[in-house]
């Protein structure tokens, strides 16, 4: 059994972590949990790892691996075919609805663009964020089970060691993993030592290292950590700085939340509920999970009104069928609309709140 002082400096690590994660991050998620696969409302279903062997300018090709999970994270690995040259990156992903396209932002280096296929597949955009008109193969398919790699990289991120325990949160992804007490660790930890303003204040760190399984203080099973190759350096009085997310009310992937007081649930192999208004044109498109419904939309600063246009014709079994009535109920009766954050409500015309929707796959 882990000692009584260890387990405590554990828990004020985990919520110092929560607190030291960027807007909108992973800090939510257990280090080395993994959610069972679900469909957002992009058609990906998450988490997933995706693989293929891409064209390059010269050589054989560059052989990709990318493992997306479902809070916005994502692990790429390029790997040039007949070298011993690879390039691992971290960071996050988001959507640009209008393009379809999936966007990664990486912790080092160029990233690049993926267009997200009917088949739940990736094609690589090109520089410009556009479809390479190619017959050569650009696409990334998904593997049939999620098997994410160990990246070996550069990292940067707020370091807290308290009480024989050690965490790592990285500034771009928002991941918080615990510290393995080895490698170059203790390097690390005296530069924190001389380095931090106060005790059990984080520091900003540089280092090299692998993202691997470690055994878990409790229990027979594993979990990610950071396992410091090489330390670099500690930057006392930097912090990890990464704005909100900014919300509109057009090309942004709304998730319904509940219709009339309804929670909604995402089923089992079914998209989540979405409602999504074309940046370009006048157009909508939402679904609770089975069928899509699209048409025109109004909008003025204050009032959004929907036209129905034509739909998809697949029956839905309970309770989708009455989820989806109170949609179609819904694009009849909203008149106006408030928009707080990243929260859209969808008002009567007398002002009824009569659906809740939250921003997802941002920036």
């Amino acid at each position: 059994m882990k000692h009584p002082r260890v387990a405590f400096a554990m828990i004020l690590l985990l919520c110092a972590a929560a607190l030291l994660a960027p807007p909108g991050s992973a800090r939510a998620q257990a280090p080395g949990a993994q959610p069972e696969p679900r469909a957002g409302a992009h058609g990906l279903m998450l988490p997933g790892s995706f693989m293929g062997d891409l064209p390059a300018a010269s050589g054989p090709g560059i052989r990709h691996v990318l493992d997306l999970w479902p809070d916005q994270v994502f692990q790429l690995r390029r790997s040039w075919i007949g070298t011993t040259t690879e390039e691992d990156m971290l960071g996050r992903w988001h959507v640009d609805p209008d393009r379809r396209a999936l966007v990664l932002t990486a912790a080092g280096g160029q990233a690049p663009a993926f267009e997200i296929l009917g088949n739940g597949n990736l094609r690589l955009l090109d520089q410009d964020g556009k479809r390479i008109e190619s017959a050569l193969p650009y696409t990334l398919s998904r593997a049939d089970s999620f098997a994410p790699f160990t990246p070996k990289l550069a990292l940067r991120g707020m370091f807290l060691y308290f009480a024989d325990a050690a965490r790592l949160t990285e500034c771009v992804s928002g991941r918080s993993w615990p510290v393995a007490m080895e490698g170059d660790f203790v390097a690390l930890q005296r530069a924190y030592l001389a380095g931090r303003q106060a005790p059990q204040t984080p520091v900003m760190a540089r280092v090299e290292a692998r993202i691997a399984e470690r055994p878990r203080m409790e229990g027979d099973d594993t979990m990610a950590t950071v396992v410091v190759d090489r330390f670099v350096s500690v930057h006392p009085g930097e912090g990890c700085d990464r704005p909100a997310p900014a919300t509109t009310l057009r090309n942004t992937y709304w998730r319904i939340v509940s219709i009339g007081g309804t929670t909604l649930a995402t089923a089992p192999g079914r998209r989540e509920a979405s409602l999504l208004l074309s940046g370009e044109a006048q157009r909508f498109a939402a679904t609770v999970g089975c069928n899509q419904m699209i048409g025109g939309v109004e909008t003025t600063a204050t009032t959004l009104r929907f036209q129905s246009g034509p739909s998809t014709m697949m029956a839905c079994p309970p309770p989708l069928d009455a989820a989806e009535r109170a949609l179609g109920a819904l694009l009849r009766e909203t008149a106006s609309y408030r928009l707080d954050g990243t929260r859209l409500a969808l008002l009567a015309a007398d002002g009824r709140p009569l659906a809740r929707l939250e921003a997802v796959y941002l920036r």
